[in-house]
C-alpha cells in the first residue's frame, strides 16, 4: 500500500464518480493522512467464529470472501476487516458492521448467504 503523504501541490485523481461519503482530508506538510482507495468499512466480528454456539467456523471463516462477491467492484468499494467483539452476540449467527460515512455504523446479524446478498443489496441501495 503507498503511504506516501498528499502534500498541498500534490492533487488527488479525481474519483470516477462523485462519492457522498468522502469528506475533505486535512493535507499538509505534517499531515499524517493519506487517501484511501476504499469509500466504506465492513467489520466482521472474529469472536463470533470462535463461540462454540456461534456459526460453524467453516462457514465463519467464508464469510468475508461471500461479502466481497456480493459487494462487487461498484462504489462504494468496501474494505472487509476481521475485528475483535462487536458486542451484538447473536446466536448461530456472525455479527457484521458496516460504516459508510453516511450515516451511523449499522449492525446485522448474518446467519447465510441469504443474509449476505440482503445486506450488501442494502448497502448498495438497492432494497
Amino acid at each position: 500500500m503507498n503511504r506516501t503523504p498528499i502534500l498541498p501541490t500534490d492533487t488527488p485523481p479525481a474519483p470516477s464518480a462523485p462519492s457522498a461519503t468522502s469528506a475533505p482530508m486535512p493535507t499538509g506538510p505534517a499531515s499524517p493522512f493519506v487517501a484511501p482507495k476504499f469509500d466504506a468499512l465492513l467489520l466482521v466480528c472474529g469472536r463470533c467464529a470462535e463461540r462454540s454456539s456461534g456459526p460453524s467456523r467453516r462457514k465463519a471463516k467464508k464469510l468475508p470472501g461471500e461479502f466481497k462477491k456480493a459487494l462487487g467492484h461498484e462504489r462504494p468499494r468496501f474494505r472487509i476487516v476481521e475485528s475483535s467483539c462487536l458486542g451484538l452476540c447473536p446466536k448461530k449467527a456472525t455479527a457484521v458492521a458496516a460504516a459508510t460515512g453516511d450515516g451511523p455504523l449499522r449492525l446485522a446479524a448474518v446467519g447465510g448467504k441469504s443474509d449476505v446478498q440482503a445486506m450488501a443489496d442494502h448497502l448498495r441501495g438497492r432494497r
